[in-house]
């Protein structure tokens, strides 16, 4: 295998696994806030939180109680702005850790990205391309404004859910 492709493996590992720690904070930062509003107490709540429901219904039941049970001194937010960029969050996450990365086997060789669907109309998708680090190390970025959703002007909020949708798009093509 030539040098490049050893050297991009490192950074495409990273750029991996810098999305699935971003998403991670996302996801225990909605548990803390949960835990909050829910006035658990222990400091082991969170990862109660954390672990009794997915990703879908934390973010669900926090757009759900955070208008009304929020502390006072905790701003408000706009909640469907909010629901959509942690939506997408998730969705960036899941394109990524439910990808199959290899390297061609053709020349010149390159790192590749296959995803698989069984949700289209036709049944079986594959959809396979070039893996994008630069979109990977773009979307950490981008996660890492989202998780701050609680204290995020909305329209820089509005911004990066359509950077991280953009970015979407672009992984999957």
């Amino acid at each position: 295998m030539d040098a490049d492709i050893v050297s991009e493996k490192d950074r495409l590992c990273q750029a991996i696994g810098k999305v699935v720690i971003e998403f991670q904070f996302i996801e225990y930062t909605i548990a803390e806030i949960l835990a909050s509003i829910l006035k658990m107490k222990e400091e082991s709540d969170q990862h109660r939180v954390a672990a009794a429901m997915s990703f879908r219904q934390k973010a669900d039941l926090l757009c759900d109680l955070y208008p009304t049970r929020r502390h006072a001194k905790w701003l408000e937010v706009d909640i469907p702005l909010v629901r959509k960029a942690l939506y997408a969050s998730e969705d960036f996450r899941n394109r990524v850790v439910h990808s199959f990365w290899y390297v061609s086997g053709s020349e010149p060789m390159q790192w590749m990205r296959s995803k698989a669907s069984l949700r289209s109309s036709a049944g079986l998708r594959v959809s396979t391309g070039t893996a994008n680090i630069e979109v990977l190390e773009q979307g950490t970025k981008v996660m890492y404004g989202i998780r701050d959703w609680y204290v995020t002007e909305p329209a820089k909020l509005k911004r990066l859910l359509e950077d991280l949708q953009r970015l979407s798009e672009i992984l999957n093509s």
